[in-house]
């Protein structure tokens, strides 16, 4: 686990800004220091300091997977102790696996999330590899609508907040594979982070900022700005809130407006399986995890949820 590392203030309010307000511009970590009173320079070498600490996981963007031409699945799987290490060592060279946790569920001790160019292709991966680690049961929880994505800390709080819904989740879209692919990568911490990407995939830099921003209203794009690790600002615990809904669509819709969700999934199943609306909620202590669990239940008149609490990260350091 990454160590909690003591922050000052202005580390604080320089963390707030690369996540919430990190500017579409040719220059902006000259806008932010602007903000913040100190050069361009003083930022830049905080950024790249904050990511050398292991704070700050990357500046960037997340690019859907089905703007890809991608599908993708959570996994709930109950596999016996003794096969787990050769899961894991298996998952750790999948790069399609980009999260994999033991979770504390009365049936399913490992839940991971893949993805495959297709739902045929993607099923027979699946079961391919419960089959090679004698996984005595599993349940395919497709992504049907990824609602929101939203992965951002506000360092004050200590707990997982962002913007309310973003814009829906696009499909694929006409833009080649290749930039797509760069535009995944962390940008390059240096006065004009677009310049670089757009000499990589032949733009022009006003070309590439003006495709992010049509891309982003889409919601092809999301989770812009900086990503960082929330166990290094005391964010050490993370739990998987599943409701069961009437009417889950709606559900996901609503939870989408709740500041404290980071990832609101709709999902379908390949068996019988109430829990259809996913949420990821993220805070200093279990207790506040449950609070704002409790709290989202009542608001919304579920009738049924739970909350799993990862022990486990079987695949750490992933960027999403």
């Amino acid at each position: 686990m990454t160590e909690m590392l003591v922050l000052n203030e202005l580390d604080k309010r320089l963390l707030m800004e690369l996540q919430y307000s990190f500017p579409l511009d040719p220059e902006p970590f000259k806008i932010v220091g602007q903000r913040l009173g100190i050069s361009e320079s003083d930022v830049i070498s905080r950024v790249k300091a904050l990511i050398d600490a292991g704070v700050i996981k990357r500046v960037g963007m997340y690019v859907s997977f089905r703007a890809k031409g991608m599908d993708s699945a959570l996994v709930a799987a109950s596999i016996h102790p003794a096969n787990l290490e050769k899961f894991r060592k298996i998952a750790l060279n999948i790069k399609e696996i980009t999260h994999n946790y033991i979770r504390i569920h009365p049936k399913y001790n490992v839940w991971y999330v893949i993805k495959a160019e297709s739902r045929e292709k993607l099923t027979k991966w699946i079961d391919d590899l419960m089959e090679e680690v004698n996984a005595e049961d599993y349940v395919i929880l497709y992504s049907e609508r990824t609602v929101k994505l939203s992965v951002k800390y506000d360092v004050y709080r200590g707990v997982s907040y962002s913007e309310p819904n973003v814009p829906a989740d696009a499909g694929t879209v006409s833009v080649p594979r290749e930039v797509l692919t760069e535009l995944s990568k962390p940008l390059p911490i240096a006065p004009r982070p677009f310049m670089e990407v757009a000499r990589k995939v032949g733009m022009t830099e006003e070309e590439l900022i003006d495709l992010i921003a049509k891309l982003r209203d889409k919601g092809a794009i999301r989770d812009y700005g900086a990503t960082i690790v929330g166990e290094s600002v005391g964010i050490k615990e993370n739990g998987m809130m599943m409701i069961s809904a009437e009417d889950c669509e709606s559900t996901c819709n609503k939870l989408a407006e709740l500041r404290e969700t980071t990832h609101v999934v709709l999902r379908s199943s390949n068996k019988s399986w109430n829990y259809l609306c996913y949420a990821m909620l993220h805070a200093r202590s279990k207790s506040t995890i449950l609070e704002v669990a409790s709290s989202i239940a009542e608001k919304l008149n579920v009738r049924g949820y739970m909350v799993l609490f990862s022990v486990e990260n079987l695949k750490p350091g992933i960027v999403v």
